[in-house]
Parts: C-alpha cells; sequence; structure tokens
C-alpha cells in the first residue's frame, strides 16, 4: 500500500512538472489570439514550426551580414539534412483545431 501512494505522489509529481514545462513553452510561441491554449500536440508542432523559422531567419541573416555561411548552414550549427527538413511554418503538418489559423508568417 505504501508503495503505491509513493508511485502515485511520484506520477502526480512527474505530471506537473510536464504541464508546467509546456505551459512555460506555449508562453514562449506566438499564436493568434494569444490567450488561445493550445493542446500539447498542437504546442508541440508549433514549436518545431518557430524553430525551424527561427533557423531559417537566422541563416538569411548571417548570410546577409557575412555572406561566409552557406546556404542550410547557420555557421555550421545547424546543418540541413534529413533530421532538419527545410520548411515553412503552415506547410507540412497541418493541425487541425476548431478555432483560427495559428500559422506563423
Amino acid at each position: 500500500m505504501t508503495r503505491k501512494i509513493f508511485t502515485n505522489t511520484r506520477e502526480r509529481w512527474r505530471q506537473q512538472n510536464v504541464n508546467s514545462a509546456f505551459a512555460k513553452l506555449r508562453k514562449l510561441i506566438p499564436t493568434h489570439p494569444p490567450d488561445k491554449k493550445l493542446s500539447k500536440n498542437e504546442t508541440l508542432r508549433l514549436a518545431m514550426r518557430y524553430i525551424n523559422f527561427l533557423v531559417k531567419v537566422l541563416g538569411e541573416q548571417s548570410l546577409q551580414q557575412a555572406g561566409a555561411a552557406a546556404p542550410g548552414d547557420i555557421l555550421g550549427l545547424f546543418p540541413h539534412g534529413p533530421h532538419l527538413p527545410d520548411r515553412t511554418l503552415c506547410a507540412d503538418y497541418q493541425v487541425p483545431s476548431p478555432g483560427p489559423s495559428r500559422c506563423i508568417p
């Protein structure tokens, strides 16, 4: 009985940590409307798109400023390849939701 209580307590603590991490991530992702609570699935998908968007923006800026980085390679840190596909934020992944589109420009 004591072991079951300990296991349940540990699982509640773990789930609270996961939910807290998702709440922090939701605050970092631009959405429309801003107060719309995204599901965990939507949060992860939009986070991936936003990261790809930021990587693309950084790549374009580094090309404009230095001219040294090759297209798709941001100072050698994020090479494009099968593990980091070149995608726009609204392409490929369509997140079904009852609300308006939250695609990042």
